[in-house]
C-alpha cells in the first residue's frame, strides 16, 4: 500500500525502519543508508512468525539493530537518523509517551519520524475502545510496562479485518464477538498479563481523529517532543493513516520561558486546524461514498427496468394491465 510520506524523503539520508518484517518500506540502496531495527533478532522473529501462514518467512530482513529495553540506549553508539519510519509498529508499543521522547533522541534535532498507523473502524479493531490521553498518561505516571487492560480489550473484540466491509457496514454488529470460549480465554490472558506475561497485540487503538486529539493533550502537557508537519487521512476502502513528525528535542518548560510558550500555542494551533480538516474530510468522504452507492442503486435500477421492457412476459401481460386499469376507471 503507498504510503504518501515516501516521496519526500530525500536521497543520501540516514534511515531506520522499525519492524520491516519481510516488507520493508524502504529498501536498502546505494545512496541511502538505510538500517533496519526490531526489539527481536531475525532468529527469534522466524520462530515467532512459524505459525503465521501471510507472513513469508524467505523474506524477512536482516536486522541490523536488536534492540533492548530503549532505543536510545541500544543506540547510544549510532549515529543520529535523518528519518525513523513504522508501519503499523506503534500500536504495539505499551508506553507510547516514552517511545516518543525515546524516538526523539535516536533522530537529528529536525529529524522525522514517519508513521502508518491503522485506523480502527476499518481493521479487526473495529468495536475496540479508542486510545485516550487519560489512559498513556496514567500508564506513563504508574511506569505500566505490560498493559493488562489492552491484552483484555483486544481478546475480547477483534473482529475481521476487512477494510472494504468497513467502510459499507460502519454500524454492523452480526460481526462482534459472540462465542463464550473466547471470553474465556480473553479472560485468561489478561490473568496472564496481570502476571507479566506479554502478549502481542495492539496496545493503542486510534483513528485519525483520535491521534489528533491525543497529541494535542500531550502537547498542552508538554509531554510531545514532535510536531506534526504532513498528515494524511484514511483514504476509502483502505485501513490505515499517515503522519510525519518533525523532531523539536524539547527541554523541560522552563518558568517564563516566552518562546517555549509561544511555540507550544502555535502547535496547538495547528492540531486544532488538523482536527478540524480531517473532520471535514470525513464527511467528504461520507457524502462521497453515499453518492457512489446512490449511483450503483440508480444503476441496478435502470437495468431492471431495461430487462422488464424486453422481457416477453411484460410484451404478452401489458394490454391485460392496461385492460384492467380500463375496468377499474370505470367502476368508480
Amino acid at each position: 500500500m503507498f504510503r504518501p510520506y515516501l516521496n519526500t524523503i530525500g536521497r543520501h539520508k540516514r534511515i531506520l525502519e522499525i519492524g520491516p518484517l519481510a516488507n520493508p518500506m524502504v529498501p536498502k540502496a546505494e545512496d541511502m543508508d538505510v538500517f533496519y531495527a526490531d526489539i527481536r533478532s531475525i532468529e527469534e522473529i522466524k520462530d515467532f512468525y512459524k505459525n503465521d501462514n501471510s507472513v513469508d518467512k524467505n523474506k524477512i530482513v536482516d536486522i541490523d539493530y536488536v534492540i533492548k529495553d530503549t532505543y536510545s540506549g541500544s543506540l547510544k553508539n549510532v549515529k543520529q537518523f535523518d528519518y525513523v519510519i513504522m508501519s503499523h509498529v506503534i500500536e504495539h508499543i505499551p508506553r507510547i509517551i516514552d517511545f516518543f521522547f525515546d524516538i526523539s533522541n535516536i533522530l537529528k534535532s529536525s529529524g522525522k519520524l514517519c508513521l502508518t498507523i491503522p485506523d480502527k473502524r476499518y481493521c479487526f479493531d473495529h468495536y475496540r475502545c479508542p486510545t485516550s490521553f487519560a489512559e498513556c498518561y496514567d500508564i506513563y505516571r504508574r511506569g505500566v510496562t505490560n498493559n493488562p487492560l489492552r491484552v483484555l480489550d483486544h481478546c475480547v473484540s477483534w473482529t475481521i479485518n476487512d477494510p472494504v466491509f468497513w467502510w459499507g457496514n460502519p454500524s454492523d454488529y452480526e460481526n462482534i464477538p459472540k462465542d463464550d470460549a473466547r471470553f474465556a480465554e480473553a479472560l485468561s490472558n489478561y490473568d496472564s498479563a496481570l502476571t507479566g506475561n506479554y502478549h502481542d497485540v495492539h496496545f493503542n487503538v486510534f483513528t485519525p481523529e483520535t491521534f489528533l486529539l491525543l497529541i494535542y493533550n500531550l502537547t498542552k502537557s508538554f509531554l510531545f517532543p514532535f510536531e506534526i508537519v504532513e498528515f494524511y487521512g484514511t483514504d476509502k476502502d483502505t485501513f490505515e493513516f499517515n503522519v510525519v513528525l518533525k523532531n523539536r528535542l524539547l527541554a523541560p518548560p522552563k518558568e517564563g520561558s516566552k518562546s517555549f510558550q509561544e511555540d507550544r500555542i502555535r502547535a496547538c494551533d495547528q492540531l486544532l486546524v488538523l482536527l478540524k480538516n480531517n473532520s471535514d474530510l470525513e464527511e467528504l468522504n461520507r457524502l462521497k461514498y453515499e453518492l457512489e452507492m446512490a449511483n450503483e442503486k440508480i444503476q441496478y435500477l435502470q437495468q431492471r427496468l431495461e430487462d422488464v421492457f424486453l422481457s416477453r412476459s411484460w410484451r404478452i401481460t401489458g394490454p391485460l394491465r392496461s385492460f384492467s386499469k380500463f375496468i377499474m376507471g370505470n367502476k368508480k
